[in-house]
C-alpha cells in the first residue's frame, strides 16, 4: 500500500510547496502555450514570440545572449510563412549516439486566422493539419493529423507518464480537435483514429497567478476504442497534472491512472532551480506500478540534470539516472542530451 501512497504525497508536496516543470514557462509567466507555439496545445513549431522573447531572451546565459542577440533572424519568411527546425541527440558515457529527433516546421498563414502546419522527418510529412481561429483566436478547430492533447507534455518522451499512457515520440494521428482559451482557461475535445481505432480525448488546464506565485491545475481523459480485445498501445487513461512557480523554484507533477478499472498507477514530479537565466538544476521522479492492486514489482527511478543554454536556441543537458527499483533496480546511467531548436 505505501508504494501507492508515496508518489501520491510527494506530488500533493511539490505541487503545495514551491515549482513546475514542462510546461514551465506557462506557469512561470502566465501564458497559454499558444503564446510560444502555433499549436493550441502546445509544443512543435514555436512562434515568433516564442523564439524571440523566450528562446531567445531567457533561454540563453547572459554572458553570451549579448553578443548574439543583433544577428537575431526573425522565422517569418514574408508575412504569410514561417519556418522552425529542432534536432536532439543522445551522447552515452560509452561514446554511442542516439538521434532522438530531427525535425523541420513550416507553417503557411495564407488568410488571417488561418494556419496550415507541416512537421517534416527524414521519411517525409509526419504531422501536418489545418488550423482555423474564431472570435479573436478565442476558439479554434484542428483538422489533420497530429500529436494528441494529454496531460503533461515533457521533454523527456521516455518518461512514463509519456511512453506507458501512449504518449512517445512520434505519435501523430489523424482527427479533429476543437477547443477554447480565455482568461487562462484551456480546453480541447480530440477524436482521434488510429488505424482504425476511435480514441476521444478531453483535455483542461487553468493557469493563474497570485502576486509572484504562478500555478496551473488541469485534467486528461481519453477513451479508447478495443479493437479484438486489445487497445494498441493506448488505454483508457485519466491524469491529473499541475504545478507552482515562485522566485527561481519551479516545480511540476503528473498522475495517471490507466485502464478501465485504473489498476495502473503513474507518477511524474520534477522540481527546477533556476541558477540564472539560461542554467538550471533539475530532478525528476518516474514512478510507474502496474497494478497498484498487487505487490508486483514497480518500476522507478530518479533522474538528475543540468540544464545550460550557453548560446541562443542551443541546449546541453547531462543527466545522470538512478534506478530505484524494477528490473534494472540499482542501475544508473548517464548521456547528455543536445538540442538545437528554432
Amino acid at each position: 500500500m505505501y508504494k501507492i501512497i508515496i508518489p501520491v504525497i510527494g506530488l500533493l508536496l511539490i505541487i503545495t510547496t514551491g515549482a513546475i516543470t514542462f510546461p514551465r514557462m506557462s506557469v512561470e509567466n502566465n501564458i497559454d502555450c499558444s503564446d510560444c507555439h502555433i499549436n493550441p496545445s502546445g509544443g512543435g513549431m514555436r512562434t515568433e514570440f516564442g523564439n524571440h522573447s523566450v528562446a531567445l531572451n531567457e533561454f540563453c546565459l547572459p554572458q553570451t545572449k549579448e553578443k548574439f542577440i543583433n544577428l537575431y533572424r526573425s522565422p517569418k519568411i514574408g508575412e504569410g510563412v514561417t519556418v522552425g527546425f529542432d534536432t536532439r541527440h543522445l551522447v552515452f558515457d560509452n561514446g554511442r549516439v542516439f538521434r532522438m529527433q530531427t525535425d523541420a516546421f513550416i507553417n503557411f498563414e495564407p488568410l488571417k486566422n488561418f494556419n496550415y502546419q507541416l512537421r517534416f522527418w527524414e521519411n517525409g510529412i509526419i504531422e501536418n493539419y489545418a488550423l482555423f481561429f474564431f472570435d479573436n483566436k478565442k476558439y479554434f478547430v484542428k483538422v489533420g493529423r497530429f500529436y494528441p492533447a494529454y496531460g503533461l507534455k515533457n521533454a523527456d518522451h521516455k518518461s512514463f507518464n509519456r511512453e506507458r499512457t501512449g504518449h512517445g515520440s512520434n505519435v501523430y494521428l489523424d482527427g479533429i480537435s476543437t477547443g477554447l482559451s480565455t482568461n487562462g482557461y484551456n480546453f480541447h475535445a480530440e477524436i482521434l483514429d488510429n488505424f482504425d481505432q476511435a480514441l476521444y480525448g478531453l483535455h483542461f488546464f487553468k493557469t493563474s497567478s497570485i502576486n509572484d506565485i504562478g500555478m496551473m491545475i488541469g485534467g486528461s481523459l481519453r477513451f479508447a476504442e478495443e479493437i479484438e480485445g486489445s487497445n494498441r498501445g493506448f488505454p483508457e487513461s485519466r491524469a491529473v497534472f499541475g504545478g507552482v512557480s515562485y522566485d527561481r523554484f519551479t516545480a511540476m507533477g503528473e498522475i495517471d491512472f490507466t485502464g478501465q478499472s485504473s489498476d495502473t498507477l503513474i507518477a511524474y514530479l520534477n522540481l527546477t532551480t533556476r541558477i540564472e537565466y539560461g542554467l538550471y538544476l533539475i530532478g525528476e521522479y518516474n514512478y510507474f506500478d502496474e497494478n497498484k492492486n498487487t505487490d508486483n514489482v514497480v518500476d522507478e527511478f530518479i533522474r538528475l540534470s543540468v540544464e545550460v543554454y550557453p548560446i541562443p536556441f542551443f541546449q546541453l543537458r547531462p543527466s545522470y539516472t538512478f534506478y530505484t527499483d524494477g528490473f534494472m533496480k540499482d542501475e544508473t546511467d548517464f548521456f547528455l542530451l543536445v538540442h538545437f531548436g528554432y
